[in-house]
């Protein structure tokens, strides 16, 4: 398996993932509540899963700079490596906020909106443009 196609399979985990985590957090948020899913064990889920995407995607980043090499490269390459630090960023700042900042908790939801979008264009520009090259 070569570095590409891992960084993609883990990057499409990391889209599968933030959608769960869209959907947990807009129904404890109270939106979707036609959907059935039990709010009992959601919370420690969408806290447990967002820790899982946050491990995921420095662990790609990680792969990123230490096993690819530096060269020019198109636009999509530089856009990739700021919506993937975008991601990371905003996932470890809704990580605090729900740790430590309790009183910004308000906020959680736009910088949930924030990190879904930039972890769909990351998973635009690498993965599913590998995808689209190897098959």
């Amino acid at each position: 398996m070569s570095v590409l196609m891992l960084k993609s399979i883990l990057t499409t985990v990391v889209l599968i993932v933030a959608m769960g985590q869209s959907i947990s957090g807009l129904r404890l948020r109270g939106h979707f509540k036609r959907l059935p899913l039990p709010l009992r064990g959601l919370r420690t889920w969408h806290r447990l899963s967002g820790d899982a995407a946050l491990l995921l995607t420095v662990s790609v980043a990680f792969i990123c700079v230490t096993h690819l090499p530096y060269g020019a490269y198109s636009l999509r390459v530089p856009l990739h490596a700021a919506l993937g630090t975008l991601a990371a960023a905003v996932m470890l700042a809704k990580v605090l906020i729900a740790r430590r900042f309790r009183t910004y908790l308000r906020r959680v939801t736009v910088l949930g909106a924030v990190v879904w979008f930039a972890v769909l264009g990351c998973f635009s520009a690498s993965a599913l443009w590998y995808y689209l090259l190897v098959w």
